[in-house]
């Protein structure tokens, strides 16, 4: 028997990660959407309508934008929404099915157990994951700004349940992740007013890989705990970094 839910995916040059993310809501959501980004140039379209799902397209803005468009078209009230890299936990239906059936928030946030260079985190800025992925299409929407775009909700409540987040599965894939976070996040600092210094983006990106690695015992991850602390240094030095160019830029003389 389906759960009234529709579980709602983007997707841009995904085929690789796809299957996996249907495969794990496969027989137990009433409605599977895939919106497709139409610069897609893989087979993201075919797999997803190979493996049921209904396929729309849609320029791809934020992903808060993007997911707020996919819940309009969504057929349930209540939609789940997952990346092309999550998995669903096999537990995660039953919950969702309670949770529904007598809903006392308007949104759930899930664990989310991320995993790099294959294995499972359990400390550092990714060890204690906590991600609203239940949303009531009529009560919650996502914040549309350009980097991972928060769910704004009247109340919020804790599902049992995890989904897993293949995010690293490898340096070369990584990469152009971190320079597009950094600067669409860049972005979004500097249309609220925010401004750096060179000295200022060193210190953040000192701060990251220390909170990651020691704070936040990182360490006790071994060397994918030190890769991962690394890399968050790196991607917050470089978006400061962008911040104070353009900061720089402005105030040069014409």
């Amino acid at each position: 028997m389906s759960v009234p839910v529709t579980v709602l995916l983007s997707a841009l040059d995904e085929e690789e990660q796809l299957p996996a993310a249907l495969a794990s809501v496969e027989g137990w959501a009433a409605d599977v959407l895939v919106v497709v980004d139409p610069r897609t140039k893989d087979r993201t379209w075919e797999v997803a309508t190979g493996a049921g799902a209904r396929v729309l397209e849609h320029p791809f803005e934020s992903s808060g934008a993007q997911s707020n468009w996919g819940i309009e078209q969504c057929r349930m009230d209540w939609v789940f929404v997952l990346d092309a890299d999550e998995r669903a936990n096999p537990g995660l239906k039953d919950v969702i099915e309670r949770a529904i059936a007598a809903p006392t928030y308007a949104a759930y946030s899930v664990r989310r157990i991320n995993f790099a260079l294959g294995r499972p985190l359990r400390f550092g800025d990714w060890g204690s994951d906590e991600i609203v992925r239940l949303i009531h299409r009529r009560q919650a929407r996502f914040v549309e700004r350009a980097v991972h775009g928060a769910v704004t909700a009247p109340s919020v409540g804790r599902l049992r349940g995890a989904v897993e987040h293949q995010t690293l599965r490898s340096l070369a894939q990584y990469m152009p992740k971190v320079h597009d976070y950094a600067l669409r996040g860049a972005a979004d600092l500097l249309a609220a007013g925010r401004r750096s210094t060179l000295l200022g983006a060193v210190l953040r990106a000192k701060w990251r890989f220390v909170r990651s690695f020691v704070v936040r015992l990182g360490f006790l991850d071994g060397a994918v705990g030190f890769i991962v602390a690394a890399l968050a240094a790196y991607g917050a030095f470089l978006k400061w970094a962008l911040v104070w160019e353009s900061s720089t830029q402005r105030r040069r003389p014409s």
